[in-house]
């Protein structure tokens, strides 16, 4: 992390890129499950949680709303005794960074 965040306000803290129309919401030991799930069966979804062999919940993918691009990714810091921390991390998919909200012909 780059400057001093301030507390409370949603700052763009990068960029991510996507080329399979879906984003990955997994911590990285769990990567391995994620990567073996099926691309084909999510279709069009909106989202879908990914299970491991026990069938835990160990991640969730999300559609991108126009599929594939460069979305910008932004935080929400709060003071907690004293740090900065990371509150809340959210992802703009939505109007597309190129095309608006139009679909793809």
């Amino acid at each position: 992390m780059t400057g001093s965040p301030q507390s409370g306000e949603w700052q763009r803290i990068a960029d991510v890129p996507v080329d399979t129309g879906l984003l990955a919401l997994v911590d990285p030991m769990n990567a391995d499950d994620v990567s073996r799930y099926d691309l084909g069966e999510s279709g069009s979804m909106n989202y879908v949680v990914v299970t491991n062999e026990g069938g835990v919940g160990v991640a969730v993918l999300v559609g991108t709303g126009l599929g594939d691009g460069v979305y910008p990714v932004e935080a929400r810091f709060e003071q907690v005794e004293g740090t900065t921390r990371i509150a809340e991390v959210r992802v703009r998919f939505l109007p597309h960074p190129v095309v608006g909200y139009e679909l793809p012909r």
